[in-house]
């Protein structure tokens, strides 16, 4: 009887060994399948004569007709900053602020 626990064992790695090899058979990538490129997006044609539209503005046109030809010439060159420190001068001004939180604006400014 001691034989055939011994041959059953036998057959169970047998079985095992054949399962296992099975299993990484399987478990190999499959090749990659065809696939198509991604189809390119549409761009409408252009026409070949484009319409003239408007003139671009030119710059600081929406300040042309609030100030001054001079002041626009002075106030060319600022930037966002000063223009902003500026408004805010003016502002405090009309509300009748202190005078030496003007002068200090101001000398911001400068």
């Amino acid at each position: 009887m001691s034989q055939y626990p011994n041959q059953n064992f036998n057959a169970m790695r047998q079985d095992a060994i054949r399962r296992s090899r099975e299993m990484q058979r399987r478990a190999q990538p499959a090749p990659p399948a065809y696939t198509p490129p991604d189809p390119e997006p549409y761009h409408p044609p252009m026409p070949d004569d484009p319409a003239p539209g408007p003139a671009p503005p030119p710059e600081h046109s929406s300040l042309q007709g609030l100030i001054p030809e001079e002041l626009h010439s002075l106030l060319s060159d600022w930037d966002g900053e000063k223009l902003a420190l500026a408004a805010l001068l003016y502002l405090l001004y009309k509300e009748g602020a202190d005078g030496s939180l003007l002068l200090a604006l101001a000398y911001i400014l400068l």
